[in-house]
Formats: C-alpha cells, structure tokens, sequence
C-alpha cells in the first residue's frame, strides 16, 4: 500500500496562490519571508514556479500568511 500524497498543483500554480493571498493581505515578499522564517530568494523564487515548495516550507508560508492550510487549499484554483 502507497502512503505517498500528490497534489494536482503545479509549482507555478501554488506560486501564484501565495503571490494572489499575499497581496490581499498586503504583505511584502519580504515581510512574508521574515515571517515564514525562510529566506525571501527562496519565497520569490517559489512564487515564480522556479522552484518546488516542500511541505514543511508551504506549511511555513500558510502560517505565515496568517491562516490554516484548510484555508490554503480550500479556493485555490
């Protein structure tokens, strides 16, 4: 039995979400970044789909964001 977990998201997908929730909230990349406690290359670079944003870093950014990862995922597109 597989315990492995896939979403149908794309990097460029979740980058854009962050980008589209932060903004909303009126928060910098950088105030994000401080507040997620990663570095803001790392931030910027997964917010452009560069880069795959590991769980424990998207979980980071959601707490960051000020919300729960039910709140992430529930209107994402």
């Amino acid at each position: 039995m597989s315990t492995d977990i896939y979403l149908k998201y794309s990097n460029t997908d979740i980058g854009k979400h962050i980008v589209e929730l932060r903004k909303l909230r009126n928060i910098s990349a950088y105030k994000l970044s401080l507040d997620s406690c990663i570095s803001n290359s790392v931030l910027i670079r997964i917010e452009k789909g560069e880069r795959e944003a590991k769980i424990n870093t998207l979980l980071k950014i959601i707490e960051g964001l000020g919300i729960s990862p039910a709140e992430f995922f529930k209107d994402f597109k």
